[in-house]
């Protein structure tokens, strides 16, 4: 497996640049949908792509074969629950591709030939998949050998994780090469027009001075502008757009929390310091603190300086002191005794040659032949199974003991430089030449206790029935729900889930609590959830499907809407005068001034980003005349421009780069919007992962 150890190191790249060139993740948080309930016929449908309905099963395999992937990719029997939802997403992104863009690539011409295929690898414009992945660590380019090392390899490797590597490999490059083409094909059309670039310029090369006069919204209060139900009703009915939302549930929800009792921490303080006493009399701390801590214990050797405080004291001061602790940090306790101390080298230089495991004779033969004067780059080449070393003659570099497998490193330290050995590890049989090792300097291993302060069952026992007595009295609707909340005393906070969300804001594992409610309906009531040791009770308070929001649903910002309306009709009366004096001192407020506004600008200094006001200024007002009242995102204005100065803020050069530039971000974000919507993709995979 030494071979896979290189993509090891920069396995990411692949997932970067499939997700970055590919686009198609493709704002998928505005296109999420969750479907039908558990209980209908859509159970075992995780989601749809271009009319097409995922099955449970489809998912689950693509799943399980880049759960695969990314467990060889990073070296680890098991993904941490960041890095499985990580692989989620992307296999979710991977149907999408498979499903609905690849297939339209192909009916447009774009798709990628079997001449392209070959290219890709071995021609002049190779795929970034591979380019980024195989590349020389001292030039920090793509090197060739090191992709034929690697096929070569397959063949060898008898636990087919190269096999599976290389066709994971190749599905990538005919996607990225897809997408790249089409983006090519699309941007081909993009042009920036002389009539662009003159409006760029007569917009950049003027600076305009202002005078204005401002209300704000807040100097009328909510409270006294009336909203009627027809006012809502009709301005819902003429912006149904302005209300398109993706699938979301909005939950209240009370936490009983397991913390320790002061009992729990009495009994833990008892139990420690029994333990302290019989680890400061332990013969071998390392064995008692491996058998005795809650946490894995660290085996590695630190220098002084490498050490806080009190344990650089206790390695390295007087003697006086023999163990830390017990310490307490929160509900932690540590307690630290010298474990051992060393002379042992910071960094170590040795190349090797890495045989299978079955192969001792030979192993023997190639170091006796090493110590005769053989060529070890020779034999390297001729024998070792580690074909990134290889192509370095089987150097290794220079590392630290700690990042090699601890047999490897202790052979390494035990060895004077020169010297030829063998040492048998997980990975086979390594036959080994020191090369460099630094001066050895002192280091201490430090043995530590870790004794977290747990609740006890009496404790979750009194937490849960409190917990229990709340669900009685809350189950069976929202009302219920809220007047249990009242009743026992607890704080509800409430929070807002989106189907893509793999838990709530602030809860860490609370996965069950994201599924309850995109299985549940408004008004459901939870039942007892365990959540990071806290029992959990929610209700939901709102259902918001992907499409169009109901009325119901976005009544209050319809409401904040209108009264910002009528508020600016209200305030533009009272902006009636012929001159701002004249107004400014009927509204007692005073005259202000914008200096050099350009129209390029997007903050107004004092004021902020109003948007309305920067175009009025500087495009939309005549120069000593007096304005229409211009309502903005603060207040509502009167303006006059006072001056016009003409600039060289922007050469016809600079303009026609930056208008390009912005076009290409405008195209970027219209082909993935467009994409998206054409796919048409609902996804409920949240009810079932």
């Amino acid at each position: 497996m030494a071979s896979l150890n290189t993509l090891r190191t920069r396995g990411g790249i692949i997932v970067s640049i499939v997700i970055g060139i590919a686009l198609l993740a493709f704002l998928l948080t505005d296109l999420m949908t969750s479907g039908s309930t558990l209980m209908n016929a859509n159970k075992a449908k995780v989601g749809e792509i271009d009319g097409e309905s995922i099955g449970y099963i489809t998912y689950s395999n693509q799943l399980d074969k880049l759960t695969q992937i990314s467990q060889i990719m990073a070296g680890k029997d098991a993904l941490s629950p960041e890095e499985q939802d990580q692989v989620n997403q992307l296999t979710w992104e991977s149907l999408i591709l498979e499903n609905a863009y690849l297939p339209g690539f192909e009916i447009l011409g774009t798709g990628v030939s079997e001449g392209e295929q070959i290219d890709m690898v071995s021609g002049v414009y190779i795929s970034p998949v591979i380019s980024g992945l195989f590349v020389n660590r001292e030039t920090q380019r793509f090197d060739p050998t090191l992709l034929k090392a690697f096929i070569d390899n397959i063949e060898v490797d008898q636990t087919g994780q190269s096999a599976m590597l290389w066709n994971y490999m190749k599905e990538q490059m005919l996607s990225e090469r897809a997408m790249s083409k089409y983006v090519a094909l699309v941007s081909a059309g993009q042009y920036v027009a002389d009539f662009e670039i003159e409006q760029a310029l007569e917009n950049s090369n003027k600076d305009y001075n202002a005078r204005y006069v401002t209300l704000n919204y807040a100097s009328i209060p909510d409270s006294t502008v009336e909203i009627s139900a027809s006012e809502i009703r009709n301005f819902y009915n003429a912006h149904p757009s302005m209300f398109r939302q993706s699938a979301s549930r909005d939950i209240e929800y009370v936490m009983f929390e397991l913390l320790p009792s002061d009992d729990d921490k009495a009994a833990a303080e008892k139990q420690v310091n029994e333990l302290a006493e019989e680890f400061a009399n332990a013969e071998n701390p390392m064995q008692f603190a491996t058998l005795n801590s809650q946490e894995k214990t660290d085996t590695r050797y630190y220098k002084e300086s490498e050490l806080p405080g009190d344990l650089a004291i206790l390695a390295f001061g007087s003697g006086d002191t023999k163990m830390v602790g017990p310490t307490l940090n929160g509900n932690i306790y540590t307690i630290s005794r010298v474990a051992d101390m060393r002379d042992l080298p910071d960094s170590i230089g040795a190349r090797h040659i890495l045989l299978p495991i079955t192969e001792t004779q030979r192993a023997d033969s190639i170091v006796a032949a090493l110590k005769a004067g053989a060529d070890f780059v020779a034999l390297s080449d001729e024998f070792s199974q580690d074909p990134n070393a290889r192509q370095r003659g089987g150097d290794l570099g220079m590392f630290t003991p700690d990042v090699m497998i601890p047999e490897f490193s202790a052979a390494c330290i035990e060895a004077n430089p020169g010297d030829i050995f063998s040492v048998k590890t997980s990975y086979g049989i390594h036959v080994v030449q020191l090369m460099r090792k630094t001066q050895p300097v002192r280091k201490a291993q430090i043995a530590t206790i870790t004794y977290r302060i747990e609740p006890s069952e009496a404790t979750q026992q009194e937490v849960y029935g409190r917990a229990s007595k709340f669900i009685s009295e809350g189950a069976g609707s929202y009302e219920n729900f809220v007047k249990a909340a009242a009743d026992n005393a607890v704080i509800k906070r409430i929070a807002r889930i989106r189907n893509t969300d793999r838990a709530v804001r602030g809860m860490e594992n609370s996965r069950e609590l994201v599924r309850w409610a995109f299985t549940g309906e408004k008004g459901d009531v939870s039942s007892i959830m365990d959540v990071d040791g806290s029992y959990v009770i929610a209700a939901i308070t709102e259902a918001r499907e992907d499409g169009i929001a109901t009325e119901e649903q976005v009544a209050a910002d319809i409401r904040n809407i209108l009264i910002l309306k009528k508020k600016a009709a209200m305030l533009g009366e009272k902006l009636q005068g012929n001159s701002l004096e004249e107004i400014a001192v009927a509204n007692g407020v005073k005259v202000g001034t914008i200096d050099s506004l350009n129209f390029n600008t997007f903050y107004v200094p004092d004021l902020g980003a109003e948007q309305k006001l920067i175009g009025a200024v500087c495009g939309g007002a005549q120069p000593q005349t007096l304005s229409k009242p211009i309502d903005d995102i603060t207040g509502v204005y009167k303006i006059e421009v006072s001056g016009v100065v003409p600039t060289e803020n922007e050469s016809e050069a600079d303009a026609k780069v930056r208008l390009e530039a912005m076009s290409e971000v405008y195209l970027t974000e219209r082909i993935t919007h467009t994409l998206s919507m054409i796919a048409d993709v609902k996804d409920y995979r949240v009810k079932f992962f």
